[in-house]
């Protein structure tokens, strides 16, 4: 009988798992694959340590955490005083807080001895990691697009040599990957984000909706669009604003929920959201709703109160959360034609995709149509939610990843 594969999930971000109700998508997605010990494998996680973890049960034999001892606050102390040249220099990287916890995974990785290393994000880390215990079978998770303009020639190369496999959230890195490393013959799988459908499809509810629109002083009939994320010009919060302003002043009142907070960001662009609110109170004040941060566990309320969604990314986009949260409410969404967009949304079917060069004019397009044609907009809802159902469900992504663990 083969031995059973000690595998470990190692988070580059700096959030903790299991995850706590400031967490974003990443340790929600590790918990899921985590939580799938068999007779061939058994997971642990490598996160950060939160101060809110004292007050959860979990496995403390599976969620392994990088605390702060007192080596690691003596480390984080003299660092501080460090140039960030010398910093970047021996370490890659310039945040102090990360040095200390990628350092912490190292030596726990060198220490425990694990068959197989699964690095979530950061390449630095994964590098790191190779490294430090190449004995191990070693997997770079990439959750984003556009792999060498991120990791750039030598990381690839340094990815194909040193690799057992590769994952990512959206099939084009890993056509990409393919494209430019012929020669790359290691397993590749693409590792969608999965919904939980007890945490939002099951919660489907027109009362729910009522109520929550109440709360905002808003009606059954009236048309809500809705977003979720950061409050940057990445995400065409003003492109958006101006088409709400558009269709006002042809005579079509639309709402608009925002879900987010300036003061929950890493890179908040100060600027850009005094310009955010400054369009607002001169322009279209009682139609624009900032309902600040909400936690994972109220946003089933948000999207039951929506007609439709929004994501309107720029640059980049991998395989959004919000995106996939509101699908699995039932709620068609109104996409930028980029990265993991493109996979995701079926154009006329479970939501719109508009060009980046025109968003403004193709937002009052799409959101004319939609509100003229309630058929389509119920047609479109039900397209969302069996999609989910059909992709996007926890128990399909952990089937597949359990495929390429199998591979190894």
């Amino acid at each position: 009988m083969s031995k059973t594969k000690v595998i470990y999930l190692v988070s580059g971000s700096r959030h903790t798992v299991p995850p706590n109700q400031k967490s974003p998508g990443v340790p929600r997605i590790i918990e899921t694959l985590s939580a799938n010990d068999t007779i061939a494998a058994t997971y642990k996680v490598v996160s950060k340590y939160d101060c809110s973890l004292q007050f959860q049960d979990y496995n403390k034999g599976k969620y392994l955490h990088i605390k702060p001892t007192l080596w690691n606050r003596f480390f984080e102390s003299l660092l501080s005083y460090t140039p960030q040249r010398f910093r970047k220099y021996v370490f890659g990287y310039t945040l102090v807080d990360r040095i200390v916890y990628y350092e912490g995974i190292r030596r726990l990785i060198k220490k425990d001895k694990p068959d197989i290393v699964i690095t979530f994000m950061h390449f630095a880390l994964f590098k790191k990691l190779c490294l430090a215990y190449p004995k191990a079978k070693h997997v770079y998770f990439f959750r984003s697009t556009d792999l060498k303009y991120r990791l750039g020639t030598d990381n690839i190369e340094f990815l194909v040599n040193n690799s057992s496999g590769f994952l990512a959230n959206t099939k084009s890195p890993i056509i990409e990957l393919q494209t430019l490393m012929s020669n790359c013959d290691f397993p590749k799988e693409t590792i969608y984000n999965s919904i939980k459908l007890t945490d939002f499809t099951d919660k489907i509810s027109s009362e729910c909706s009522k109520c929550y629109r109440q709360s905002l002083g808003l009606t059954e009939r009236d048309f809500i669009i809705g977003y979720a994320g950061r409050l940057s010009e990445e995400k065409s919060i003003l492109e958006l604003l101006e088409a709400i302003l558009h269709l006002k002043n042809s005579g079509c009142i639309v709402h608009l929920l925002i879900a987010g907070s300036i003061a929950n960001e890493s890179t908040p662009n100060t600027a850009y959201y005094n310009e955010i609110m400054s369009f607002v109170k001169l322009n279209i004040r009682s139609q624009v709703h900032f309902l600040g941060w909400l936690p994972n566990q109220k946003l089933y309320k948000f999207y039951n109160a929506l007609d439709i969604g929004v994501l309107l990314s720029k640059y980049s986009e991998g395989n959004s959360m919000f995106l996939l949260e509101a699908l699995s409410m039932g709620k068609p969404v109104i996409a930028t034609s980029i990265g993991g967009n493109l996979e995701i949304i079926i154009d006329e079917k479970n939501g719109f995709l508009i060009e980046i060069k025109e968003v403004t004019a193709q937002l009052v397009i799409k959101i004319e149509k939609i509100i003229k044609n309630k058929v389509q907009l119920k047609n479109m809802s039900e397209n969302a939610l069996n999609y989910i159902k059909q992709n996007h469900t926890n128990y399909v992504m952990v089937d597949k990843f359990n495929n390429f663990i199998k591979k190894l």
